[in-house]
């Protein structure tokens, strides 16, 4: 069992332990786990979602670790990911992650916001960033925490997330669906489990539009008990599906179709505005 700060992305990868990013896959089916095991999931969401942590928690990093591609045709748009000066770009820029000029800003204005939070800074001014955890939970598990810190005398892992709406009731709904309460209680064990202390959790959460709005949420120990009950749960499916050989799809024989409650005319909560995507990692 370890804690570890700054482990490369490529090391932590390469560690042969259960991860909770993979463990949520058997929300949607273990068909899906086991496909997720051999093809990693890569978007635009989830490079400006690296490059925003970075931004806020690693900013001595941002220019090493990102190249930002900035050049425009002669109407001033952005010019295409393809020929002579963009092969060059690439060549010059080999290890690093690409960026555009726009993604490069909103990264760094998003970072800003953060800074100018006081509730926020309290957690991040001082601390480590990058946790790599290594402990057993049933068998070889691995997490990867934001930020750690000490505050109070007590251990805090800090946790940031980007979003469309911080409010509370907004950013709730988006958890809950998201199932982010499985994570943080993924990792709180995982850290207790290490230590023999039991930490805090803690949100920061940034809307990933003008103006900003951070929001800091504590998380309590009701959600922490209902994720460790949550992936308590996917563990034994997990142990289920690798005993009888069987990784059935999310739809196991003949269903009756079930349409949404607009369909007949009823009221229903508007979720159109939640960001669905999860963008960390």
């Amino acid at each position: 069992m370890s804690i570890t700060s700054r482990m490369p992305r490529a090391e932590y990868d390469a560690i042969e332990a259960i991860s909770i990013t993979r463990l949520k896959e058997l929300r949607r089916s273990p068909q899906h786990y086991q496909w997720a095991l051999t093809h990693r999931r890569e978007s635009d969401a989830l490079t400006l979602g690296i490059a925003t942590h970075v931004a806020v928690l690693e900013p001595e990093r941002f220019e090493t670790e990102f190249a930002i591609w900035d050049r425009r045709t002669e109407g001033g748009a952005m010019a295409p990911r393809r020929g002579q000066h963009w092969e060059a770009f690439v060549g010059v820029n080999h290890g690093r992650t690409f960026l555009t000029i726009d993604e490069a800003t909103d990264a760094k204005t998003i970072a800003a916001a953060v800074r100018a939070d006081a509730t926020a800074m309290r957690y991040i001014t001082s601390g480590d960033p990058e946790i790599t955890m290594q402990w057993t939970e049933d068998r070889p598990s691995k997490g990867r925490a934001d930020w750690l810190t000490v505050v109070d005398g007590k251990p805090t892992l800090v946790g940031l997330k980007t979003t469309r709406d911080c409010r509370l009731y907004q950013f709730g709904a988006q958890a809950a669906k998201l199932e982010y309460g499985i994570q943080w209680a993924f990792y709180h064990d995982g850290y207790e489990k290490i230590s023999g202390k039991s930490p805090r959790v803690i949100e920061i959460v940034v809307e990933n539009t003008a103006p900003h709005a951070v929001a800091t949420y504590v998380i309590d120990k009701d959600i922490l008990l209902q994720g460790r009950d949550n992936y308590l749960e996917l563990l034994k499916v997990l142990r289920e599906c690798e005993d009888s050989g069987v990784w059935p799809g999310p739809v196991v024989g003949e269903q009756i179709l079930t349409l949404p409650s607009w369909y007949y005319g009823e009221a229903v909560d508007d979720m159109s505005d939640l960001d669905l995507e999860d963008s960390s990692r």
